[in-house]
């Protein structure tokens, strides 16, 4: 006797996590003097702005961080001076920017 035969089973789908991007540090770095980061912010410690892994930690997208950078909020990092925006760096560079802020993740 025939056994009637199973529907067509749809594969389970596995969840897969994106590769992390390359971050290039000393790209990083020279963007980061290039266009005065350095100056007001500091990777693990609180400077004139919060340090890369305070922004990191608020889990902002890359867009989010990008949009924050071209017109500050202030209203976001109270006690800190408020940062001027910076409508003038190139976005292409803010991006590689808040990819590897966002590498800072823990």
């Amino acid at each position: 006797v025939n056994a009637p035969k199973a529907k067509d089973a749809k594969p389970k789908k596995t969840e897969t996590k994106p590769a992390a991007p390359v971050v290039n540090q000393a790209e990083i770095q020279a963007l980061l003097t290039r266009h005065t980061c350095a100056s007001c912010h500091k990777t693990n410690e609180r400077a004139v702005g919060p340090a890369f892994t305070d922004i990191a930690k608020r889990k902002y997208s890359t867009t989010k961080i990008v949009s924050l950078i071209q017109a500050p909020k202030p209203e976001n990092w109270p006690g800190y001076t408020p940062m001027g925006p910076m409508s003038h760096v190139p976005k292409k560079d803010l991006e590689k920017i808040a990819v590897w802020i966002n590498t800072l993740k823990k």
